[in-house]
């Protein structure tokens, strides 16, 4: 008996010791879309976990990752590093978490979440569970916006084309939309993803090209007077794989307008060239800011040096009808706009190359409007940014350029 009841100890002690190894097996993975992190450790309930720079020389934010078989479990993930100093990588409404693979999206821990990490309980029956820095945009995304508007394809209202193949093979996408069958009156390019990880700005991107296919007087005349020429990726490979983008060595794809080492920068400046004539009414590229704090939250403009803008006095006037004209709720306000010289927008920050503004101010004819909007990750003035908000910012932009487009330009 007592052989027997030491056996039945043992036992229940190696079972013990099962359970508690069974209940640690949560994995932790980038093994997603745009996956992007790297695991230091896992102690428990605590998670050591830092972004992936890959070929950033620079400190930035861009993470995202799996979390697999930590159902009813709550887990601290800590960003800090090993030195345990802050991280400034979680943004102000903390990650934006999926529960259903990627389909829908939500910032589930709004106000709940540290710079440096959050801690998340999973539901009963939450095996798998996505968490992003930002809400991704992928080409799956932008195909998936096209084939909603499959009829205008169909009809040449969207012109499919390719800028060119991407370092790693890929077909770089680009369209264009309006009027598209003869030589417009006007025409625009808009750029996104200059740095790859910016993702709001591919739904600012959505908006901007639903007003030119939209059935109400701004569509029909977008339609018959301007082209508008989109290339929505243009670190095409960086938004798939998840790369930040942003400080890519020797220097990103927003500082590659002198040297042209990546494929996407020479075929933009060489479709404008060739397709354009060299000559553009307008041209839009828009970014996104740091994560949080001033000129973080809120949509603004870095203005450029007014001795290469095509006319500051025009130039403001758009920012002017921008706030005057918006119908969205990221609520964009002129006085938000960063002069040349402050802050972070001064001269030497374009040491490293040309960005795609300066190269358009200075090489680029006819320009009546040439400018970054800069659309925040997670907060704008108080407003939760969502797809729905960022495209409609897009519909607001379209609407004040109308008005510029439509006036007679200087001589």
């Amino acid at each position: 008996m007592k052989t027997s009841f030491a056996f039945r100890a043992i036992a229940a002690a190696f079972g013990l010791l099962a359970f508690a190894r069974t209940a640690s097996a949560f994995t932790v993975d980038a093994d997603i879309p745009a996956g992007n992190i790297i695991v230091n450790s896992v102690d428990g309930d605590v998670v050591s976990v830092r972004q992936d720079l890959r070929d950033t020389n620079h400190d930035w934010f861009y993470w995202a990752f799996r979390v697999k078989g930590a159902a009813g479990r709550t887990v601290w993930f800590d960003f800090r590093g090993r030195d345990g100093k802050s991280a400034a990588v979680v943004g102000v409404r903390g990650p934006v978490v999926s529960k259903d693979r990627g389909k829908t999206f939500a910032f589930a821990l709004d106000g709940k979440a540290a710079q440096d990490g959050f801690t998340y309980t999973f539901g009963p029956d939450e095996d798998e569970t996505y968490f992003y820095e930002c809400h991704p945009y992928l080409r799956a995304d932008w195909d998936a916006f096209l084939a909603r508007h499959g009829a205008d394809v169909k009809a040449g209202r969207i012109v499919l084309e390719t800028l060119c193949k991407s370092r790693k093979g890929a077909d770089v996408p680009r369209i264009r939309v309006g009027h598209v069958s003869a030589d417009p009156r006007h025409r625009v390019l808009l750029t996104a993803r200059h740095h790859c990880s910016e993702t709001t700005a591919s739904w600012v991107v959505e908006g901007f090209v639903e007003s030119f296919l939209a059935d109400d007087d701004l569509g029909k005349w977008l339609r018959e007077n301007v082209e508008l020429m989109v290339v929505p990726f243009v670190d095409y490979d960086g938004a798939q794989a998840g790369d930040q983008g942003k400080y890519r060595a020797p220097h990103d794809h927003n500082r590659d307008y002198a040297e042209f080492i990546y494929p996407e920068t020479k075929a933009i400046t060489e479709w404008v060239a060739g397709h354009a004539g060299g000559r553009l009414d307008a041209f839009i590229d828009v970014h996104c800011p740091w994560i949080r704090g001033k000129y973080n939250e809120f949509v603004y403009t870095p203005r450029k040096d007014p001795k290469i803008i095509p006319d500051p006095e025009l130039d403001q006037r758009f920012s002017e009808l921008v706030e005057k004209m918006q119908k969205g709720p990221l609520r964009y306000r002129a006085a938000d706009d960063l002069p040349f010289g402050q802050a972070w927008n001064k001269g030497l920050n374009y040491n490293q190359g040309w960005s795609s503004i300066i190269w358009a101010c200075n090489r680029v004819k006819g320009l009546r409007i040439c400018r970054t909007f800069e659309v925040p990750f997670a907060n704008a003035n108080g407003a939760v940014v969502t797809p729905d908000g960022c495209r409609a910012f897009g519909g607001d932009v379209v609407r004040a350029l109308r008005e510029i487009l439509a006036q007679p330009a200087k001589q």
